[in-house]
């Protein structure tokens, strides 16, 4: 296989007689080849279903989400695929949501984000009241999951909220609470 001649093509023919000119295009060929080979493959680095583990982690941890003991990549996979979306609604309830269906994957059914929908802005005060968000999953998770496993997942989906913000993740399996009753702490829904 030949290398591109990258330089050497941009020298006009009349010049390409002169054997050392030929000889540093030669060169800066062979110099920009590296580097061009390095930044073609940076699509592939950064595709999350093409890209190595130890980057899919990387790009995750730049985006805020610390997989560093997560078991697998997959999930982590998943949130650089919905990226976009779950930057957008990061520290909202639709986010909130949403980055627990896609954290859980097929072990999550169902996720309710129960918000008093109360707010204060700027740092809390001392005595202040400050709302209490609750996310509560629903599924499969609740029991297949190990309870370190769990711990990491509650993690995650906390870092999504301001430091300091009272919340709290409730594991659900289908058979102690289904998915379409309401989760604790709320109303009936209306007849």
């Amino acid at each position: 296989m030949t290398t591109p001649r990258r330089v050497t093509s941009l020298v006009p023919r009349g010049m390409l007689e002169d054997p050392l000119l030929v000889k540093l295009t030669a060169i800066f060929d062979e110099l920009l080849d590296g580097v061009a080979t390095q930044v073609d493959d940076l699509a592939l680095l950064t595709h999350p279903a093409l890209a190595p583990d130890a980057m899919v982690g990387w790009l995750c941890s730049w985006l805020g989400w610390d997989l560093a003991d997560w078991p697998s990549a997959d999930a982590g996979r998943r949130l650089l695929r919905d990226a976009g979306e779950l930057l957008t609604y990061r520290g909202t309830a639709r986010g909130l949501q949403r980055l627990a269906e896609v954290l859980g994957g097929a072990d999550v059914t169902a996720v309710q984000v129960v918000d008093p929908g109360s707010t204060s802005i700027g740092p809390p005060t001392h005595g202040s009241h400050r709302r209490r968000i609750t996310v509560v999953v629903h599924g499969p998770i609740a029991t297949t999951w190990s309870r370190e496993d769990l711990d990491r997942f509650e993690q995650l989906i906390l870092s999504d909220l301001a430091v300091g913000h009272p919340a709290e993740v409730l594991f659900r399996s289908p058979t102690t609470f289904p998915p379409d009753a309401p989760a604790p702490g709320t109303a009936d829904p209306p007849p």
